[in-house]
């Protein structure tokens, strides 16, 4: 549309002038052509590579999980723990165990299946990272170069969610339309810096106090960051301390202080 409107302008000025436009005409078709490069150019906008995108699952803590899933990995992966809980948005439970098993459990906590990252079979759809689309593949490498792709999903939603080598998550559109890196709608467990660990590499002090408080419960999750240990029991009780392995509180599944969820049965 410039093109043409820049052609006319410039034909009625010119033959207003009693001037030929056939020797005007290679000049008028270059500026023409510029003007609209040039406009094309400053419509260009940037992605923002801050924006936040909620990711299709969202993180839950593994005391709030329904008992049933927690008995579950306590008999049938006793050396294992939690690394990871989700709610995905077709309501199942993904757990993430610390060998890097995925169980599946539906809503209501009955245990589905093992999910096979070379198989769709509960919804989400691993992709190798060269069957993506191609501009979501040069959105990476122009944005993020030299850092790989470590895992490509299609989630229920229909959107693209790219975990890059540096634990970056990134979400596209079913289009590969750039939306956001990954966040979960409830922030449970973002931006903080926890590091997991197995029981087995816990103070011996914290050891000793589960022990000693807890003898009928296992540890089904050890975390540490740089202020304390968070350890969640499989009877869904979580125990905090302090770095030197101090006790601090403890919370059930709700959010309640075991003190006052006891003040509350007497």
């Amino acid at each position: 549309m410039a093109v043409i409107y820049v052609y006319f302008m410039f034909k009625c000025l010119l033959k207003s002038c009693d001037m030929k436009i056939n020797k005007f005409l290679p000049g008028i078709l270059l500026f023409a052509v510029l003007f609209q490069s040039c406009s094309e150019n400053d419509n260009t906008v940037a992605p923002d590579l801050n924006a936040v995108a909620f990711s299709a699952d969202a993180h839950v803590r593994t005391s709030t999980l329904p008992q049933s899933i927690l008995d579950y990995i306590t008999v049938n992966y006793p050396e294992l723990t939690i690394i990871k809980a989700e709610v995905e948005d077709n309501e199942n439970y993904e757990i993430t165990l610390s060998d890097d098993t995925e169980l599946i459990f539906n809503a209501q906590g009955e245990f589905l299946g093992i999910d096979d990252d070379n198989e769709d079979d509960f919804g989400d759809e691993h992709i190798q990272a060269s069957a993506l689309p191609q501009n979501i593949l040069d959105f990476i490498h122009t944005n993020y170069p030299n850092i790989n792709i470590e895992k490509a999903e299609m989630e229920n939603n229909g959107n693209y969610e790219i975990k890059l080598e540096n634990d970056l998550e990134l979400i596209f559109d079913g289009h590969g339309n750039f939306l956001g890196q990954g966040q979960d709608e409830n922030n449970d467990d973002q931006g903080e810096d926890h590091e997991d660990l197995s029981p087995n590499d816990l103070p011996q002090v914290i050891k000793d106090y589960i022990t000693d408080n807890y003898p009928d419960n296992t540890i089904i999750e050890a975390e540490m960051d740089e202020e304390a240990y968070e350890i969640t029991l499989n009877n869904g009780v979580e125990l905090k301390f302090d770095q030197e392995g101090n006790f601090v509180s403890s919370e059930d599944g709700n959010g309640e202080s075991e003190d006052e969820h006891e003040s509350e049965n007497d």
